[in-house]
């Protein structure tokens, strides 16, 4: 017998059809949902706030608001995740526009850095869902995640091919340079310059390394561990470090934040 016919994607149909007004109720709420809970959050943090007081302020009723997130938990997963989002594409948009890749990197994790500043908590629930939580936001937190990740990989790969080719000669006699102790000699044949098939591969280790400890940073304010009032600061620092030391060897070496 003949295989059966795959029926047609729906997907092609659904792109012309219009949204129904039970679709456009249905965003309309989360929309308001988002907005209640992204405002409630940041100006009182998670213990403050109950759920009743979000559905309150989103006009809707708490079994409608649990039909959009299954927990209090919940709710704060579906503000960060919607932040974040933002933030990569806010970050992108930097390093295509030309900015420093530091700069554009920091962006990134610019509602993290907030939420984490004016209530630690916040990020210290939002960490904890992400790791061990069980609803479906998590599975959205685990994706943004690895978008910033391959965020970090981009912004450096813009880095690397807006990057003029390198010329020592003018290097060492240009006065407007500043001058950087490498990481490791410039002739360690353990560390060899980069050939192009490598330089991806090189450029998404120094992604990951620099979101881990960017996200150790974060970390350590959400546990008490480190003040909160210059975590920017200290990111900068981290993300500065990295570019210098990690890239000293491929095309994005030298390009830390703007001045």
């Amino acid at each position: 017998m003949p295989p059966r016919p795959s029926p047609p994607a729906p997907a092609a149909a659904s792109a012309s059809r219009p949204i129904g007004r039970r679709e456009r109720n249905k965003r309309d709420k989360l929309r308001r949902i988002l907005a209640a809970a992204t405002e409630l959050f940041t100006a009182h943090g998670y213990s403050a706030v109950s759920t009743q007081q979000i559905a309150d302020a989103a006009d809707v009723g708490t079994g409608t608001l649990f039909r959009y997130a299954g927990s209090k938990a919940g709710l704060l997963m579906l503000v960060m995740n919607e932040q974040l989002r933002i933030g990569v594409e806010r970050g992108v948009a930097l390093a295509r526009s030309g900015a420093a890749p530091a700069d554009a990197i920091l962006a990134l994790v610019t509602p993290l850095v907030e939420a984490g500043s004016r209530h630690p908590e916040n990020t210290a629930v939002y960490q904890r869902e992400t790791l061990f939580g069980t609803g479906p936001e998590r599975e959205t937190a685990a994706a943004e995640v690895a978008r910033i990740e391959s965020a970090i990989e981009e912004i450096l790969r813009i880095a690397a091919a807006s990057r003029p080719p390198h010329d020592p000669d003018r290097a060492a006699h240009d006065p407007d340079r500043p001058a950087r102790v490498p990481h490791r000699p410039p002739h360690d044949p353990d560390q060899p310059a980069l050939e192009p098939g490598r330089s991806a591969r090189h450029l998404g280790r120094t992604a990951h390394a620099i979101y881990s400890t960017m996200y150790m940073d974060i970390v350590r304010v959400c546990m008490g561990r480190a003040p909160a009032d210059d975590l920017t600061g200290r990111l900068r620092e981290s993300v500065d470090h990295l570019l210098g030391g990690l890239g000293a060897h491929n095309e994005v070496s030298g390009y830390g934040s703007s001045p």
